[in-house]
């Protein structure tokens, strides 16, 4: 006793030509899942990529706006340096004027040698820088 095609059709073709594979069989319930997780799988992956891209450009982005903060940080350091340079210049100016305006007609005579010879380093200095 024969049994019948599980198809239908005698001859053993399968019924619907698209969903065949080679040897002309319908595709099984187990081949269709794990295509379908291949195409999962795949959708995943490319989601995954483009995600992991995205955060790469993300990163790249904050890093270059984290690099610009640094550097106008950096400027306004420099620029502060510069004042309290100034301020410090300014403060030595305005001693060294003081010390040169300094009387020694009264003073004894080591603290006139003393004032002397400050006055000297401060004009030597001056003359120096000009």
């Amino acid at each position: 006793m024969s049994t019948p095609p599980c198809n239908g059709n005698e001859s053993g073709a399968a019924a619907d030509p698209e969903n065949t594979e080679g040897e002309g069989r319908p595709m099984g319930r187990k081949k269709a899942k794990q295509q379908m997780r291949e195409r999962l799988d795949q959708s995943r992956k490319e989601s995954l990529d483009y995600l992991l891209d995205k955060k790469k450009e993300a990163d790249g982005e904050k890093e270059r706006k984290k690099e610009e903060r640094y550097k106008i940080a950096f400027a306004l350091d420099q620029h502060q340096i510069d004042l309290e340079k100034d301020k410090f210049e300014f403060k030595r100016m305005i001693e060294e004027d003081r010390l040169l305006r300094i009387d020694t007609c009264e003073m004894s005579l080591e603290e006139k040698d003393y004032y002397e010879n400050v006055k000297k380093k401060i004009l030597s200095r001056w003359s120096a820088q000009a």
